[in-house]
């Protein structure tokens, strides 16, 4: 593959729908701005671990709406497939102060055509949130391409589109079906071997079944990212 032609056809194809439906009067925009700090900390080469801290900001970047924190146990089979156990603390501020408990599991299956990686996580969620009575349960796919911009593969176009869709509906909790979908087109620039950074643009939309008003929510991304070297060495 001489270009990233491809993986841009193919993870921005669902940009097109979300065109027409920006014109609808039935949606609301804001624009955002999510941050996180990644932590890869392999215990030995197969076993992982990840750890994710995430602030959030919404009301055009003023006001401070999300707090996220990740914690991820896992086992690497290959160089293709690995699954991970993970856990989720969350805190949201506007327009009421609620919290979420989330555990969830996912796999994650990576392949290459020529220069472009593939990634397809497959994450499966159970929700405790604050005021419903039961579990939301979650599934969410996403569909990742990076493209080396260079020899060295210092800077790598990032795309991905992810859906995330409810599986239930518990007593004042979230309604079955779409509950989302999220598009990101951005950069990542390698440092060195343990530290690289993402700097993009995503666009969430939120579906809400029924009457409700939907939003269209304009974030700007921008992710470090530590790779520390396994504790224990084969």
């Amino acid at each position: 593959m001489k270009n990233p032609l491809l993986l841009i056809v193919i993870l921005i194809l669902p940009l097109w729908s979300l065109n027409s439906a920006c014109a609808k009067d039935t949606f609301s925009n804001d624009f955002g701005l999510w941050t996180a700090i990644n932590v890869y900390a392999p215990i030995t080469e197969k076993v992982q671990t990840r750890f994710q801290i995430s602030p959030r900001w919404l009301d055009n970047a003023t006001d401070f709406n999300q707090f996220i924190l990740h914690g991820l146990l896992g086992y690497k089979f290959n160089e293709h497939f690995s699954f991970y156990q993970g856990h989720a603390w969350s805190t949201l501020y506007i327009p009421n102060f609620t919290r979420e408990q989330r555990p969830y599991q996912e796999a994650i299956i990576s392949h290459n055509v020529d220069k472009l990686c593939f990634e397809h996580r497959f994450r499966f969620e159970e929700r405790f949130l604050q005021g419903v009575d039961g579990v939301a349960l979650r599934g969410r796919y996403r569909l990742k391409g990076i493209y080396p911009l260079d020899k060295n593969k210092k800077w790598s176009l990032v795309l991905f589109d992810e859906l995330f869709i409810n599986f239930n509906s518990p007593n004042d909790g979230p309604e079955p079906g779409i509950d989302q979908n999220r598009i990101y087109a951005g950069i990542n620039r390698k440092f060195n071997e343990n530290i690289s950074a993402d700097l993009g643009y995503q666009l969430q939309h939120r579906h809400f079944p029924g009457p409700k008003v939907e939003t269209l929510n304009h974030f700007v991304f921008f992710y470090l990212n530590f790779f520390l070297p396994p504790i224990v060495k084969n």
